[in-house]
């Protein structure tokens, strides 16, 4: 676990670094460039970044395949765990050599962005990190803990509801598995081959469908005695759409929050008989919504927080990368084969 920074162990401005990129593309063109950072604006902190979470949006940003478009040059990065160095003369609540988790709440980049080795960022997407909490647990929790809390509380599940989750094996994958199970539903969880359902099952889902080799609406009829899914959690889209949603019971509900079938999430569309969608419903849902709502927020985050320390949300780390390997990250990001959260760590000076 790391220990917080001492305040005369704040580095000089050329210490500071940041990842940035001048011009759209793949991975190669993220670049190391030195950070200057103004004079803190009221209401914010400065933090000395430990570790970075890395999320599949923040490639499709790179090539200008997201929902917001880049301003080049670019930086990125929505969420990290670090010390607070410096605060706004304006701050109370945090103070200097706290350590502290950045949360995802803005959108592309929250604050000055955190792929960097210092960050500005406004106290309001802060959270205190629990001393017996690492780095890498922290910074692996939020992002996944709050999409998939959004996702969760969007209609009540509990005792008697089936769910099904997609792409499972992701970090929001396993947080929506484990807090849906919280909550007291049924989870069904899916990935693409066999050989990763034991995987689901031991992340917690009750039941696991790959859908590569097995009919998902049969299963899934099987499993519900014919009654189907009460809510459906979708980041795959693409033609298991169609399937999920035939899986649905009647006023049920599809919920996506991602294509990972679609290269660009602009261009990802619905493509299903009008008539599947009787008595159902399909909706796209993001996570800064949960922004908009002050009272959501606050009860995601004691969630989020209450839940960690139960041990019912754990989310488990792919891997850990030194922050020069930021490339390399993003090379794993495009191949879409992580099991669990990705994350870089900054090197302590």
């Amino acid at each position: 676990m790391a220990e917080p920074l001492t305040i005369d162990e704040r580095p000089s401005d050329d210490a500071m670094r940041r990842v940035q990129f001048t011009h759209l593309g793949g991975p190669e063109v993220l670049e190391m460039v030195p950070l200057k950072l103004p004079a803190l604006e009221p209401g914010h902190v400065r933090v000395a970044i430990h570790v970075i979470g890395v999320n599949r949006f923040e490639a499709l940003f790179r090539r200008d395949h997201y929902v917001i478009a880049p301003t080049l040059p670019a930086t990125l990065g929505v969420e990290a765990v670090g010390t607070v160095v410096d605060t706004a003369p304006d701050v109370d609540g945090f103070a200097m050599g706290q350590r502290v988790a950045i949360l995802p709440i803005q959108s592309p980049t929250v604050g000055t962005g955190t792929y960097a080795t210092h960050a500005d960022v406004p106290v309001g997407a802060l959270v205190p990190v629990p001393a017996d909490r690492s780095d890498e647990q922290e910074a692996a929790t939020w992002m996944a803990g709050l999409q998939a809390y959004t996702l969760a509380t969007k209609v009540p599940i509990g005792a008697g509801d089936a769910v099904i989750v997609t792409a499972a094996t992701s970090s929001v994958g396993t947080a929506l598995i484990q807090i849906a199970r919280d909550f007291g539903a049924t989870v069904i969880a899916t990935t693409r081959t066999a050989a990763r359902k034991p995987e689901l099952l031991a992340l917690g889902a009750d039941h696991a469908i790959a859908t590569d080799d097995e009919d998902l609406a049969a299963v899934v009829a099987a499993i519900t005695a014919g009654r189907g899914a009460t809510v459906v959690y979708d980041t795959v889209g693409g033609p298991l759409l169609a399937q999920l949603i035939t899986a649905t019971a009647p006023f049920g509900h599809v919920f996506c929050y991602g294509a990972q079938t679609s290269p660009d999430i602009r261009a990802a569309r619905v493509d299903v008989p009008l008539v599947a969608l009787d008595r159902k419903s399909v909706a796209f849902v993001d996570l800064f919504e949960l922004v908009e709502s002050p009272d959501r927020l606050a009860a995601a985050k004691a969630y989020i927080a209450d839940a960690g320390r139960r041990g019912a949300l754990n989310i488990g780390i792919d891997r850990v990368l030194d922050f020069d390997d930021v490339r390399e990250a993003h090379r794993i990001l495009d191949t879409g084969r992580l099991a669990g959260k990705l994350l870089l760590r900054v090197a302590r000076p």
